[in-house]
């Protein structure tokens, strides 16, 4: 199934069974009765679907979780897709994967197959904020401690979680997954143990065997919200500004990193650099060559990573490595946690509809990434005729 598929049957759907259950729900818990208190918790769940990069950036909370003594098992239930972000933490001692894109026969049967293992859990995380039929799903576990989000837009889920936190989307996500791991009694990890941690559990870089100045770059994202991404036009003088600084001498290699489906998007990308550099710059493609996991191990061997609102983003920043950013449908300051280590070099400039990802159903420049050429020059003339007029 497309994405906009799925999320038409969530929104859809998923408010029917909402409907449908809520007064079973509160009944059933008046007549049973359940213990709800977090403490004696053994066993959790946590669900998440969409968006590898915001498991990274729980990080810190998950892995305050997972170090807690009377904490014996740690799950992560996913998509196919999201797997491999939780297999590269090292944190979880399962993942339970449902496929989501394979259309409603395989998704029921993996769900139902994932209500069999999850069944009367001690508690499941539902990290999905957005989501209706994630929140059913929670609740068909009949798990006894049900933990999730509700916004100004999300006021449905009330009496379907046991648990429920406000998530201002307009704040730092982070805050609110350190909420997680606070309300289960653990602290959230620093930042820098949590780079200790992750590397160690990661294993070695990987290694190269010629000297250069070594640059990542992680020039697309998932297919939600693709806005966030850059033209291929621009990343040569992008480049160019990031090596102007080194000697002429001085071998550089660039690292191209992404999904199996970016491939052909970055073969069109290094064309142009190879055009713009020639041998002065050695470009390798990665995309669809190596697994996620082995990505963040060349992530770990660079000297800097340059990137858009994309999970990879997330990963360097978590291996505490220099991280050079452009934004303009996400905020950076809702996704990237402070730090002190000086790490972060981050392009944005506010405009008045920045952030719209989550906030409008589709972008209100309709694809024009204007607040993505501002990131690049803040200066950049906007069109005369505003693109984002919505008529009727």
């Amino acid at each position: 199934m497309k994405l906009r598929t799925r999320l038409l049957i969530d929104y859809y759907f998923g408010g029917f069974l909402h409907a449908v259950l809520r007064v079973p729900t509160i009944a059933l818990g008046k007549l049973l009765k359940r213990d709800h208190e977090l403490g004696p918790v053994k066993e959790i769940a946590v669900l998440k679907l969409l968006g590898g990069g915001s498991l990274v950036i729980a990080y810190p909370a998950l892995l305050a979780l997972r170090r807690l003594p009377h904490i014996q098992r740690l799950t992560l239930i996913t998509s196919e897709a999201i797997a491999p972000f939780g297999e590269s933490l090292g944190i979880f001692d399962e993942i339970v994967v449902v496929r989501v894109e394979k259309g409603l026969v395989t998704l029921g049967l993996d769900s139902i197959a994932a209500f069999r293992r999850l069944f009367r859990h001690d508690a499941i995380v539902d990290l999905e904020i957005h989501s209706r039929l994630s929140t059913v799903f929670s609740l068909l576990t009949a798990a006894r401690n049900r933990v999730g989000f509700f916004t100004t837009f999300s006021f449905w889920r009330r009496y379907l979680n046991t648990h429920l936190l406000f998530c201002n989307i307009t704040n730092g996500i982070y805050s609110f997954y350190d909420q997680i791991a606070m309300i289960f009694g653990a602290t959230p990890v620093d930042l820098r143990e949590c780079a200790e941690e992750f590397r160690r559990s990661l294993g070695p870089a990987q290694a190269f065997d010629t000297p250069a100045y070594r640059i990542a770059l992680a020039p697309t994202c998932s297919g939600l919200s693709r806005e966030r991404m850059l033209r291929p036009e621009d990343w040569p003088g992008l480049i160019a500004k990031r090596i102007e600084g080194l000697e002429a001498t001085q071998p550089v290699a660039l690292h191209m990193l992404g999904a199996p489906a970016d491939r052909p998007e970055l073969e069109t990308m290094k064309a142009l650099l190879t055009e713009r550099f020639g041998e002065r710059v050695s470009i390798h493609n990665h995309a669809g060559e190596t697994k996620l996991k082995d990505s963040v191990r060349v992530l770990a061997a660079m000297n800097e990573a340059v990137c858009v609102d994309s999970a990879l983003l997330h990963f360097n920043r978590l291996l505490g490595q220099r991280t050079v950013s452009f934004w303009g449908p996400t905020d950076p300051r809702t996704l990237l946690r402070g730090t002190d280590r000086g790490i972060d070099e981050i392009h944005y400039t506010k405009i008045p509809c920045s952030p719209c990802v989550h906030l409008s159903a589709q972008p209100p420049c309709k694809g024009q990434n204007i607040c993505m050429r501002l990131a690049l020059d803040p200066n950049a003339p906007l069109p005369r005729n505003q693109p984002w007029v919505l008529k009727t």
